[in-house]
């Protein structure tokens, strides 16, 4: 009897350890909680075959998968990296080609909007690579998609092609059509493991914010576990009473006169899984670097980690900054040192925060070597868990209005 009684208890146990394990499964989201990452910068659309083409034929030559691989290889420490699902700034430049909503609206199988919008079959396979290097080295892959509508910034030709596409299988319903567009898409993108998706540009969604919550819907209902983050609006730091922080001075040496706002990570719209984390515009005069959002934005999200649009959930508090003086042009300036970059990393992701360096690519699709200098040093140092360098506000640095 006592042997039942214990085989019962075991059997019990057993199954409740499962359900549980079940539940976990479906009530913890993914996070990037206390992670840092890069950026790998791959092209979409017919730009993407120009990209990749041998040099010898007229094309540039790069080889994205190469780079990502480097990636793996320099940064073990990363537990992120952000990838494209469209060209950066260009939302009718896919990465990859066939999209089953395009065939199913079309009704004819490999059907495309406009050439222009796509790469060919066989470099589809770049992006396909690409993440298949990520998810095997473990690292979560966070997609770039623009959410402005496709005929913003495509050729006159493919802003034709896509009017005529939503005029005729759509009745003129752009949200509608883009969103269908979209799922397509990250249907293939869910069964290659993406794990989020950064879209940028949502102000210019081709919609309102109701349309907005049934795009995000959509890829949830795709992919129920995915993070999203969306690039809609922006918080800054106020003074008690209300007016906005500004930077009045980087340094002794700062030449730039004009006066810049601070970022602050808030969570400004109820979609958000984590913060979109783009940095005060650098056409306000703002460096990536800014001795402020160490002394302002890092230190909020050292008092905590998350933030709330409504209370209804939590938002992470997650960085996104360039490396370089300009989100994605390797010849711009290095703006980042060593002993600053691993106090940014060290500092953010300690507190439970996530980081992101819109990193650069070379000439063929790899890593920028400068950068690599910086970002080894960062992750070196980060596996040891060494302590960052104490944060000293640079000489002459001020905020408007301090003596």
């Amino acid at each position: 009897m006592k042997k039942n009684c214990s085989l019962l208890i075991v059997i019990i146990f057993l199954i409740s350890c499962s359900i549980w394990s079940n539940i976990q499964k479906k009530t913890i989201p993914i996070s990037l909680q206390g992670s840092w990452g890069v950026r790998l910068y791959v092209r979409g659309g017919e730009t993407l075959n120009h990209y990749v083409k041998n040099s010898s034929d007229g094309g540039k030559g790069y080889d994205y998968v190469a780079g990502a691989q480097e990636i793996i290889n320099n940064y073990p420490t990363i537990g992120h990296v952000m990838t494209n699902a469209t060209n950066n700034a260009k939302a009718h430049l896919w990465t990859l080609r066939t999209n089953e909503n395009v065939d199913a609206v079309m009704g004819i199988s490999g059907s495309i909007i406009n050439e222009e919008f796509v790469p060919s079959l066989a470099n589809e396979q770049v992006i396909i690579n690409v993440i298949g290097k990520f998810k095997k080295a473990n690292k979560k892959v966070i997609l770039y998609i623009n959410g402005m509508s496709p005929a913003s910034r495509a050729s006159t030709a493919g802003a034709q092609a896509w009017n005529d596409y939503v005029a005729r299988y759509f009745s003129n319903d752009e949200h509608q059509a883009w969103m269908n567009l979209c799922e397509g898409y990250i249907k293939r993108f869910e069964k290659l493991g993406v794990d989020g998706y950064w879209i940028d540009a949502f102000s210019s969604y081709p919609g309102n914010d109701t349309q907005r919550a049934e795009f995000v819907q959509m890829i949830r209902n795709v992919d129920p576990d995915v993070i999203i983050s969306t690039n809609y609006a922006k918080d800054y730091f106020k003074d008690s009473n209300g007016n906005f922080l500004k930077v009045d001075s980087d340094g002794a040496n700062d030449t730039n006169k004009a006066n810049y706002k601070i970022i602050k990570l808030t969570a400004t719209d109820p979609w958000s899984d984590m913060t979109a984390g783009h940095i005060t515009p650098l056409a306000q005069g703002a460096p990536p670097n800014s001795w402020a959002y160490e002394e302002f934005t890092v230190t909020d999200i050292k008092a905590s980690p998350t933030t709330s649009y409504d209370g209804s959930k939590l938002t992470l508090k997650h960085l996104f900054l360039p490396i370089r003086s300009t989100w994605s042009n390797n010849r711009t300036d290095l703006m980042f040192k060593k002993e600053q970059a691993y106090r940014f990393v060290k500092n953010i992701t300690d507190a439970g925060g996530a980081v992101t360096f819109s990193t650069t690519t070379d000439i063929d699709g790899t890593n920028m070597e400068d950068e690599e200098n910086v970002l080894k040093y960062v992750d070196q140092q980060f596996k040891i868990k060494a302590n960052p360098p104490k944060y000293i506000r640079p000489i002459g640095a001020s905020l408007v209005g301090e003596e």
